[in-house]
C-alpha cells in the first residue's frame, strides 16, 4: 500500500554544521538527498527504503519519468560525493564523509543508507543545534545556489542576520573558483538565489556587501519572514473553508484607508473590500471626492497597495 505524506512530513531538521559543509552537488542530487535525509528517523539511516511517489511529493523529481541512465547518474553522484564538515567554531576542525552507501531502485523504491559517520549529525539535529525548514520550500527552487542560500538564511532566520567572509560563502555555495569579479558574483549567484527564495519560499532575503579597504571580503545577509506568502496561505485556507464572511473581514481590517497613487496623480484610499469569489475581490476607492470601484485579485491586494 502507498504511504499517504501528512503535512508534518515535510518537516525536516538538519545539523547546522551539515547546513554549512562545503560539497558539490547537481540540483536533482541535491533535492533527492534531502528526501532521504527527511526519512531518518531515530537510528534507521542504516537501511532507507523511499516509493519513488513520496520523492516526487516531497521535491517534485519522478524517478520514474527519468531515463534510466540520468537517474543511474544521480544515485552515483550521491554515493561518491564526499561530504567535508567544518566545526561552526573553529574552521581549522574538520571531516570528511562519504553520503551515501550501498543503494538500489527497484519496484518503484529507492533503497539506500546513510554512511554511519554522518548518522551522529543526523540523530543530533533531532535534538539540538539543527535548522527545521519545510522541504516543500526546495520543491520550487531550480537553482543550487538558491537552495543553499535558503538553508544557510533559514538557519538564521530568528535572528534575522548572518554575515560571512565572502571566500567562505562562495565556498559553500561551491563557486569558489568562479565569478572573480564581484558583479558577476551578485549577478550570477546572489540575485538569482534572492529572486527565487523570496518568490517561492517562506523567506525574504536581502544583503549588503561590506569592504575592507578596495576590496569586498564580507557580505552580510538580510533574513525576515515572506509575509506575502505567509498572507496568501492565510487567504487559501480560508477560502477552502469556505469562510467568505471571515475573509472579507480581515481584508478590510488589513486594507482599508490604505493609500494608492492613481493615474490622475491623487491618493485614492480604500473605502471597503468585498469578496467577489474565490480569486477576486471589489476594491471601492476613493479620493476624498468621488469613488470608483477596481477587481483585484486576491493575490495581488499587497502589490496593489504596497
Amino acid at each position: 500500500m502507498m504511504k499517504h505524506i501528512k503535512p508534518q512530513d515535510y518537516e525536516m531538521r538538519l545539523h547546522n554544521n551539515f547546513i554549512q559543509a562545503i560539497f558539490s552537488l547537481s540540483v536533482d542530487a541535491k533535492k533527492i538527498l534531502l528526501a532521504v535525509l527527511s526519512y531518518i528517523n531515530g537510528d534507521n539511516g542504516k537501511k532507507i527504503k523511499i516509493y519513488r511517489t513520496d520523492i516526487y511529493e516531497k521535491i517534485g523529481i519522478d524517478l520514474k519519468e527519468l531515463n534510466s541512465r540520468h537517474r543511474e547518474e544521480l544515485i552515483e553522484e550521491l554515493m561518491k560525493t564526499i561530504v567535508t564538515i567544518r566545526d561552526i567554531n573553529n574552521s581549522d576542525d574538520w571531516v570528511k564523509i562519504q553520503l551515501l552507501g550501498k543503494t538500489r531502485y527497484k519496484n518503484g523504491y529507492l533503497e539506500t543508507s546513510i554512511d554511519e559517520d554522518l548518522m551522529p549529525y543526523m540523530l543530533e539535529a533531532q535534538e539540538r543545534l539543527f535548522t527545521k525548514f519545510n522541504i516543500h520550500h526546495i520543491k520550487p527552487l531550480t537553482s543550487m545556489y538558491a537552495i543553499r542560500t535558503y538553508l544557510i538564511a533559514k538557519q538564521f532566520a530568528d535572528t534575522g542576520w548572518y554575515q560571512v567572509d565572502i571566500d567562505l560563502l562562495k565556498k559553500m555555495l561551491e563557486v569558489e573558483n568562479k565569478y572573480p569579479r564581484i558583479y558577476d558574483f551578485k549577478k550570477y549567484v546572489l540575485e538569482v538565489a534572492k529572486k527565487q527564495i523570496n518568490g517561492r519560499t517562506d523567506l525574504n532575503i536581502d544583503y549588503e556587501l561590506i569592504k575592507e579597504g578596495r576590496k569586498y571580503t564580507k557580505i552580510r545577509l538580510k533574513i525576515s519572514k515572506n509575509k506575502q506568502r505567509v498572507e496568501r496561505k492565510e487567504n487559501k485556507k480560508l477560502i477552502e473553508n469556505g469562510k467568505y464572511t471571515e475573509l472579507e473581514a480581515k481584508l478590510n481590517q488589513q486594507y482599508k484607508n490604505k493609500a494608492i497613487k492613481g493615474t490622475d496623480g491623487l491618493m485614492w484610499y480604500a473605502k471597503s473590500v468585498k469578496v467577489l469569489n474565490d480569486k477576486e475581490v471589489e476594491v471601492t476607492l476613493t479620493n476624498l471626492q468621488e469613488e470608483e470601484k477596481k477587481i483585484v485579485k486576491i493575490d495581488e491586494l499587497q502589490e496593489v497597495f504596497a
